[in-house]
């Protein structure tokens, strides 16, 4: 093992690494012209409120002890992924409404600004007593210069709405189309695009089919070699799509 990278993997322009991006952002500092993280944050935990809630927090699927994966502190992250960024990069950080305050908290002290809040509509709401679950939020943030540069499409709403068909088994698995949306209004053809906790590697799929380059990182060997599968096909479509241009 090599400074917490288990395995490496180059696909066409992307690269994956199994391993904590605790231990392998260190080696990455200023790779990354957009960052995008679905963090792995503690859940609603205790009381009888778990025998009410449905989806990921039906008790067929879960403990009711806020924790479907292994949980870092919000004030670790922020500063190796700010490291890990080029100047002038942006960051689309995800969260739920009880992560939202200390997660911007946390990411603000270590050096990013705010940009805008947005939010995912899922349509398909979770049950829960104190009004139904269907909303999830991204934290926009940048690094860099006082007079940061726009998103490429300018008439895009801070309010994005996808019921969204489920591909995987990973537990809080994201939309390929919500990260394309995100990457294609933050980055351009070339640029490198980092997920440090890249789960089944929606981000990695989205970069990839929009022409970016991109990096991600996973420690839990079973969604690490979901994502290396899909990105492989996404890879192998981009090429067969290319070859037949080339021939037409």
């Amino acid at each position: 093992m090599n400074g917490g990278i288990v395995k490496d993997v180059t696909i066409g322009n992307a690269r994956l690494i199994l391993g904590d991006c605790r231990d392998v952002l260190p080696q990455l500092e200023g790779v990354a012209d957009f960052l995008f993280c679905d963090v792995a944050y503690a859940l609603t935990s205790g009381g009888n409120a778990h025998q009410s809630m449905g989806g990921i927090f039906a008790q067929a699927n879960y403990g009711n002890d806020g924790l479907l994966m292994e949980v870092p502190d919000w004030e670790e992250l922020g500063g190796p992924f700010f490291r890990a960024c080029k100047p002038n990069a942006d960051a689309y950080i995800m969260t739920n409404d009880k992560n939202l305050f200390r997660a911007g908290l946390a990411f603000e002290g270590a050096g990013w600004k705010f940009h805008n809040l947005l939010v995912w509509d899922k349509v398909r709401a979770t049950r829960n007593r104190w009004y139904m679950k269907n909303l999830e939020f991204t934290i926009y943030m940048w690094k860099g210069r006082a007079d940061p540069k726009g998103i490429n499409d300018c008439g895009s709403k801070q309010l994005f709405t996808l019921n969204a068909k489920k591909e995987t088994a990973h537990p809080t698995e994201k939309p390929v189309a919500l990260c394309d949306h995100y990457i294609r209004n933050s980055t351009n053809q070339g640029d490198t695009v980092l997920d440090p906790m890249m789960g089944s590697g929606a981000a990695l799929v989205a970069a990839v089919q929009a022409g970016r380059r991109a990096v991600g990182i996973e420690k839990n060997p079973e969604y690490f070699a979901i994502a290396e599968s899909r990105v492989r096909k996404a890879v192998a479509s981009g090429l067969q799509v290319s070859e037949e241009n080339h021939e037409a």
